[in-house]
């Protein structure tokens, strides 16, 4: 055996040389293969967060699409609706007024979204309709929306808007039609961080679906609780709580950091066993939505396999070539993978601006671009991050001032204010102002309900507050009677509005205790109806005694004057009929202002006196149904009862144009129902706030019954007043 000093200078050389090569493009392959697996990892990570950049892009301009058509679309079919009612008006079914006013209820009913709400203001900027009554008739002409609204009257409209009760402005969109008989702008508007409901996923599943990466990659949406949004398998599910093999909770940890990249494993359906995820994702904060693109680890890495088995067979093609190139292209390969190396020192120490010149183009040259994309993302990257931290630094100081104000508001308020949970009922706080007007100490309500310590005194108007809260989410100056700590009943005014508080739908009360002013109210009443009786019962006593008197000497007077052939016998004749005449009037007018004192044969005698004297009066036929005796014992009820009815007749006598009036008693073991109908051209648009219509409304809610007006069905008018008995209370409970 020949050893290897003892072997030709070429086999040395050969020998040493090959030794060399061999080692060099061993060298040069591993570091060629590690820094081509970075690279290809910087290359499928940059392709991950530009697609999911462009998806991003494609789901805000598909949502913005969607709610500009959802929008227009509401705001299209409310221009139907005022045209329609319009077109009743012209087709003389309905007056100017009236259709205005129901084309207005209708487009006050609809919400948009959550809070989102129809208004109209005419082309002068000024507001003639509105969910909030304050709101209408003020002039907005100096806004910048609304010099653009009346400039085009149709369109889209993108703006700023802070409500009464807001803190500060918030963003809102808005699509506008034009109604040129009324001069009303008609605009359907929403919130944007309520643009989430408005929505259509549809429009733009298909295109996101369609996007791949790799073999069996796919992108996805899911928002900040973990629920699939968009998904090629498993949308409409939660996954917030969801592990993977190793036991990370990874759609948490995703919907926690909202931006960045993460690798997780996940099995897809039909899959034998999970398989290792690359995902970048980001967040859409109008829609809480994290748009996620992802593709699995061995797909990316399958050209890298197909590269290493290259890179060993050129290393053994190498072997052949000449020494000098070998040497050249070792050096040419390593000084650019070295210069790269230090770039990725320098960069991990957190300096990302460095980059490398690219000289060629070449593999070493692609791969330089690769690391420069990568710095360019990562310096992009940590800008975004440190301007969103200031940003939610200074959303959270501006939150914990807000906060500290609406506390001290709360608190301090003279108004009786308290916080409920609408889920449970139950009393989440009070300020000292509800205390003191409930008799109550904080401790004794906080996690009650009203019902357990018998607070709300009817059942009835539980169920038509919570009733409003469901179909309005708010209550305004609604009138409600309470039991206090002490037994004793008040009367309260009661506000509300549904209110979000750490995800839990709470209603924020405001009570108005307003009893004395109810008391005196009902004695300036009793005291107007004494004084009425009295002067009906001098009337009846004094003024038709004495009328009748006059009467008898006239007839004597009358008698002689014949007797004695007078020609003035007859003008005589004339004034005693005259004075008949001034008695009846005079007796009427005594029942009208004492109708139950003077006719003692009860209260459904009464209105058979207003029915008589209507038709005398009016000329106009009026028929008194009664269904049953009437369980009313009390004088004073007798009285606010006979004289609602009293007015109801009289305002359709008067006002309607009826060519007939009924008027329908019912009663039974727990209330009486007394309704007058007419057959008329309906109540005037401006009756609803004249003095008549407010002293029933008064005289109902001292009697404690309930008054309703209404269209009838066939045209007219319906006044109904529903007076419960004493033992109605006892039977409801």
């Amino acid at each position: 055996m020949i050893s290897l000093k003892d072997c030709p200078i070429r086999y040395k050389l050969l020998a040493g040389i090959s030794a060399v090569c061999i080692a060099a493009v061993s060298l040069g392959s591993l570091a060629s293969y590690t820094l081509m697996r970075r690279a290809i990892e910087a290359r499928i990570e940059s392709e991950l967060t530009n697609s999911t950049q462009a998806i991003l892009n494609m789901v805000k301009t598909g949502a913005a699409v969607s709610i500009r058509n959802r929008l227009r679309g509401v705001a299209e079919k409310n221009l139907e609706i005022v045209a329609y009612f319009y077109r009743q008006h012209q087709s003389g079914r309905l007056t100017e007024a009236e259709a205005r006013s129901r084309a207005g209820e209708v487009l006050l009913s609809q919400t948009i979204g959550s809070s989102g709400y129809i208004y109209c203001i005419d082309s002068r900027g000024v507001c003639v309709l509105h969910p909030k009554p304050a709101i209408v008739g003020v002039d907005f002409s100096d806004r910048a929306f609304i010099q653009e609204q009346t400039s085009r009257k149709t369109g889209y409209v993108e703006y700023d808007w802070k409500n009464p009760e807001d803190i500060q402005a918030r963003p809102k969109a808005l699509y506008m039609t034009y109604f040129a008989p009324w001069d009303w702008i008609i605009s359907a508007s929403s919130y944007r961080d309520e643009f989430r409901e408005l929505v259509a996923v549809s429009d733009f599943r298909e295109s996101i679906l369609s996007i791949q990466f790799g073999r069996t990659g796919y992108s996805f949406i899911i928002d900040s609780r973990g629920n699939i949004v968009l998904h090629p398998e498993i949308e409409g599910r939660n996954f917030y709580d969801v592990v993977d093999d190793e036991g990370n909770r990874f759609v948490a940890e995703v919907c926690r950091r909202k931006n960045g990249k993460i690798i997780y494993s996940w099995k897809n359906p039909g899959e034998a066993a999970p398989r290792k995820k690359l995902a970048i994702f980001n967040y859409i904060p109008e829609l809480d939505w994290i748009v996620e693109s992802s593709g699995y680890l061995e797909e990316f890495y399958g050209p890298l396999k197909t590269l290493r088995n290259l890179m060993l067979g050129g290393a053994l093609l190498t072997l052949f070539l000449v020494l000098g190139v070998t040497f050249r292209l070792s050096s040419a390969i390593t000084r650019p993978i070295q210069d790269l190396k230090e770039r990725f020192a320098q960069g991990a120490t957190g300096d990302f601006s460095v980059r490398v010149e690219k000289r060629s183009g070449d593999e070493i040259g692609q791969l330089s671009g690769y690391f420069n994309t990568f710095m360019e993302t990562l310096e992009s990257y940590d800008g975004n991050l440190r301007e969103e931290s200031a940003r939610h630094q200074r959303t959270a100081e501006a939150l914990r001032r807000s906060e500290e104000m609406f506390s001290k508001a709360f608190r301090l308020n003279p108004s009786g204010i308290a916080l409920t949970s609408l889920r449970s009922g139950r009393f989440i706080d009070a300020n000292d102002a509800f205390l003191r007007s409930t008799g109550y100490e904080r401790a004794e309500i906080i996690g009650r309900t009203a019902a357990e310590i018998r607070m709300i005194r009817s059942q009835e108007d539980r169920l038509a507050v919570m009733a409003a809260l469901r179909d309005h989410n708010r209550i305004r100056r609604r009138e409600v009677e309470f039991r206090t700590r002490d037994g004793s009943i008040r009367t309260g005014v009661l506000s509300a509005e549904v209110i979000d508080i750490g995800g839990e739908a709470c209603m924020l009360s405001h009570v108005e205790d307003i009893t004395e002013a109810r008391r005196l109210e009902r004695e300036i009443m009793t005291i107007g109806d004494r004084e009425r009786r009295k002067i009906g019962q001098d009337i009846h006593d004094d003024l038709c005694p004495h009328l009748i008197g006059i009467e008898g000497l006239m007839r004597v007077m009358k008698r002689r004057l014949e007797n004695a052939g007078s020609r003035e016998a007859a003008a005589v004749e004339q004034i005693e009929r005259f004075i008949r005449e001034a008695i009846d009037k005079s007796r009427r007018l005594a029942r009208g202002l004492c109708p139950v004192d003077l006719v003692d044969r009860g209260f459904d005698h009464s209105l058979g006196e207003l029915a008589r004297n209507t038709r005398l009066a009016f000329g106009i036929p009026c028929r008194l149904t009664v269904d049953g005796p009437i369980g009313i014992d009390d004088h004073d009820t007798q009285t606010h009862l006979f004289r609602i009815v009293q007015e109801a007749v009289n305002n359709a006598a008067r006002h309607s144009g009826a060519t007939q009036i009924t008027m329908d008693v019912a009663t039974d073991r727990l209330r009486t129902t007394v309704t007058v109908a007419d057959d008329g051209g309906g109540m005037p648009a401006d009756a609803a706030g004249g003095m008549g219509l407010r002293i029933m409304r008064h005289r109902a809610r001292m009697i404690g019954g309930i008054l309703e007006m209404r269209p009838a069905a066939g045209g007219g008018t319906v006044v109904r007043i529903t007076l419960r008995h004493p033992n109605e209370e006892e039977g409801r409970r």
